[in-house]
């Protein structure tokens, strides 16, 4: 607020009995009291403040546990994925090794049987090839001798006949002879070319047979060397599936344990919630009772020593947290609301150090206080403290600048050139005289 509200409430009838005597040792009590609550408060935000971190820090952890279980448990399905495929691919490649072993042996038990055979026919080839050779060469004989001797006469030599009968038997019996041994040729000339053609098609199925055969060795290899590698890739599998399940069990125990410390944290930090709150409302009672006193002094306006007297042991914690000297805070509140904790300007600025509530709800997420709740003394405090230091760190701790930002909001004076803003000037001199006041006051420890 642009004003010097001032307190103007009348002394009760209790308190004009008791006296100013009374009433200082009486308002000097509470003052000491609540300075008291305040000191115990701060310590205790701050243990709060370190539980909500340490809790944080493990709930981050936790997250992280979780993400690293998951990634572990994804590795090992993928594992045992591969596992099932290398155990699979094995078996399918001792199914096609046996099959071709079978088939090799049945191929070699054919090549066997072909070769007896084709040894059998050579054989008797040449046994057939010598009678009839011998054969031949008799006839050839007998017939150069008829050639020769060219009469009946010299047949009788060559056939021993003694009578013509004889010869005529014997002549029937060559013919005979010769007939047969012309049938005897065909026979063989067709058993000739039946051997030729099965010893080329005997070196045709040798050269196929030969070819199988390193075929079926080099296959042989290939199956040997594929099953090294999925015995390798199994036993790989197997040592990467012992691995993620090992770390799987570490982050899992990992995990429990964050989780029972941040169940642990939990507690400590409803315990803290609750001793706060118990101080919390320790303090508004205090301030309460505080502003009371203040209001009846006097039957008129509060001095400005009474006021500044009354909010130091308020102000003084919450100032310490945010650099801020006390007596600049106290000085804003004068001038703001005069010291009235419930005051709400014509533009909804509420409490002592009149913070509207869009910029409180700003502040919120910062600060963790209730943006609804700014008639509150000690969140207007926080609230206005964490603003007002804000406005210094933003122009480079100048105090006129800051305050009349903290007036008339940062944009108007970075709109003015970083200067104050000309309807400013009688609010930032009066903070800065009040300030001036206020700490000659905090060093005297008037």
């Amino acid at each position: 607020m642009r004003r010097k509200a001032l307190w103007a409430l009348g002394i009760v009838a209790c308190l004009a009995a008791l006296g100013p005597v009374a009433y200082a040792a009486s308002l000097q009590q509470l003052q000491q009291e609540e300075a008291q609550a305040q000191s115990q408060l701060a310590n205790e935000q701050n243990s709060y403040n370190l539980t909500q971190s340490q809790i944080n820090q493990t709930m981050n952890q936790i997250a992280s546990l979780n993400q690293s279980l998951g990634n572990a448990q994804y590795q090992i399905g993928n594992t045992n994925q591969q596992i099932a495929m290398t155990t699979q691919q094995l078996n399918q490649t001792q199914a096609l090794l046996n099959t071709t072993q079978a088939q090799l042996t049945a191929t070699e038990q054919q090549l066997s049987a072909t070769e007896t055979t084709y040894h059998n026919t050579t054989v008797l080839l040449a046994r057939t090839q010598k009678s009839l050779t011998e054969e031949g060469h008799l006839f050839a004989g007998q017939l150069q001798l008829i050639e020769e001797r060219g009469s009946i006469g010299y047949l009788d030599v060559l056939l021993g006949a003694h009578s013509f009968s004889d010869f005529v038997s014997r002549m029937t019996l060559l013919g005979q002879i010769a007939s047969a041994a012309a049938n005897e040729v065909q026979v063989i000339h067709g058993e000739e070319l039946q051997q030729a053609q099965e010893k080329q098609d005997l070196a045709k199925e040798a050269t196929l047979l030969a070819a199988t055969q390193s075929s079926l060795n080099q296959h042989q290899a290939m199956l040997q060397q594929a099953r090294a590698l999925l015995s390798r890739e199994q036993q790989r599998s197997i040592y990467l599936h012992g691995e993620a399940v090992a770390e799987a069990q570490q982050v899992s125990t990992s995990l429990q344990q964050r989780q029972s410390l941040a169940s642990q944290l939990q507690t400590q930090k409803a315990q803290l919630s609750q001793a706060m709150a118990a101080l919390g409302s320790q303090i508004a009672s205090i301030a309460s009772q505080i502003q009371a006193l203040v209001g009846q002094y006097n039957q008129g306006f509060l001095s400005r020593q009474a006021l500044f007297n009354a909010m130091l042991p308020l102000v003084r914690p919450i100032a310490a947290q945010y650099n801020l000297s006390p007596a600049l805070v106290i000085a804003v509140i004068t001038e703001e609301s005069g010291g009235n904790a419930t005051i709400v300007s014509p533009t909804g600025a509420v409490g002592l150090m009149q913070l509207e509530p869009p910029t409180a709800a700003y502040i919120a997420q910062f600060t963790g206080i209730n943006p609804n709740d700014l008639t509150n003394p000690q969140t207007n405090l926080i609230a206005g403290c964490w603003y007002l230091a804000d406005m210094l760190k933003m122009f480079g701790q100048n105090l006129s600048l800051a305050l009349s930002a903290y007036n008339a909001g940062p944009g108007s004076v970075q709109a003015n050139g970083d200067r104050v803003v000309p309807g400013t000037w009688g609010y930032v001199n009066n903070i800065e005289a009040l300030y001036n006041t206020y700490s000659q006051w905090l060093a005297s420890g008037a």
